[in-house]
């Protein structure tokens, strides 16, 4: 797969990232200069607003562990930048009551894009995460010249709706899509031509070429973890498995707060997981995903009755194994199914678990996602963001350019 992957950690509001109990970056111990070490104070204290939707300076400078006196210039500073507004006065105790600042969301947008097996989901964020405006188009299969011309004309189209300061602000593309795309052509009922179109050495090209401004590339399955993580079930959660069932099911893992991409990037890939059928083994890309009930196999779909008992098995025994291994806080199922069906697969899963799991068996929450099918394209829309604005080591040390990178994790 030729795309590169961004690397780095993730901020949240509505989006957020898991910092309480940070402290201030010892410049001595990292060998940093001191433009290094405000670019990070900067963003750790945007990011812990965004995680706490509104916050006083008093209690950034606890959460954060800077000094007040740091915690007071910074959050002037990104005031007078447009980054932070006043959102209102907390009452309480003794003295003046205390001043909450939160993330000015006029201050710049994102665009995210999912390009899936059979469609094309375009989304518009704020500068806070917030959603503006969105599209998505069924389609049998992309190519990469065709999906990179819709984004852009989404993206043309929808302008109005920015006011002149977001306009100014453009962070960049995000671009969440299964990695092996052109792979699994025989359930996809693609062509050799068109699964190759995606293997070509210069895709990113064309989507550069294409497309005005930076460009990240995401998992799909990684993309919808983060929109949970940074905007829906998983806000106040460290460690989860997001499960994602589409045409094609997938996933992403979190652990401590950020996303687990492995060694090539494909971490989580749930399609490929083994799960016992019959007498035999398959893979749960061919029980837990939508196409056989969607298509026709062999001249007929799968019933939806026959599919629904095949789904919870599989996923039930993937989190029982899963969850031994990782010991989670929760497994977060997500996807394109109606949220009155996707409560019944939860609720099926959650008793097929109680009867199956070992006795020593730590039971993770199983939850409904909040980001429905739009959670990769959401997810591809924040990467932009916490790309450019969120706490990393990679900022101490960079004190020139803040142009983000997927190669260089900026």
């Amino acid at each position: 797969m030729p795309f590169k992957l961004y690397d780095g950690p993730t901020d949240r509001h509505h989006c957020v990232e898991i910092l309480e109990g940070s402290s201030a970056i010892s410049m001595e111990k990292l060998g940093s200069n001191a433009t290094g070490v405000r670019r990070y104070n900067e963003r750790l204290i945007l990011a812990t607003i965004r995680r706490r939707g509104e916050t006083s300076k008093t209690d950034l400078s606890r959460l954060t562990g800077l000094s007040p006196q740091a915690t007071v210039r910074i959050v002037d500073s990104l005031a007078a930048d447009g980054m932070l507004i006043k959102s209102g006065k907390r009452l309480g105790g003794m003295g003046q009551p205390s001043i909450l600042y939160r993330i000015d969301g006029s201050n710049g947008y994102t665009i995210g894009a999912e390009i899936g097996r059979d469609r094309l989901h375009c989304i518009m964020l704020d500068f806070d995460g917030a959603i503006i405006a969105k599209e998505s188009w069924d389609i049998d299969f992309p190519d990469p010249l065709g999906a990179s011309q819709t984004i852009r004309a989404f993206t043309e189209q929808n302008t109005h709706r920015l006011s002149a300061s977001q306009r100014e602000n453009f962070l960049g593309f995000g671009i969440a899509m299964p990695w092996f795309i052109g792979e699994w052509r025989e359930e996809a009922g693609i062509k050799a031509e068109q699964a190759e179109a995606w293997s070509a050495a210069d895709v990113e090209g064309v989507f550069r070429d294409q497309l005005s401004g930076q460009v990240y590339f995401e998992n799909d399955g990684n993309a919808g973890a983060l929109a949970e993580l940074m905007c829906g079930a998983g806000l106040s959660l460290n460690n989860f498995l997001y499960v994602h069932i589409g045409n094609f099911v997938g996933g992403g893992l979190i652990l401590g707060g950020e996303i687990v991409r492995g060694k090539n990037g494909n971490a989580g890939a749930l399609a490929s997981m083994s799960v016992p059928v019959g007498g035999g083994v398959d893979y749960l890309l061919h029980t837990a995903s939508l196409y056989p009930v969607n298509a026709k196999r062999n001249g007929q779909p799968v019933p939806q009755d026959i599919w629904d008992a095949a789904c919870v098995n599989s996923l039930a025994f993937t989190i029982i194994n899963v969850n031994s291994l990782l010991d989670l806080e929760a497994v977060i199922l997500g996807g394109v199914l109606p949220v009155s069906h996707l409560e019944q697969l939860r609720h099926q899963i959650t008793e097929r678990i109680k009867e199956n799991a070992p006795r020593d068996f730590f039971h993770p929450q199983l939850l409904e996602g909040e980001n429905g099918a739009s959670a990769p394209a959401r997810g591809a829309g924040l990467i932009p963001l916490y790309a450019t604005y969120s706490p990393n080591l990679t900022a101490l040390f960079n004190s020139g350019s803040s142009t983000a990178s997927p190669a260089s994790g900026q």
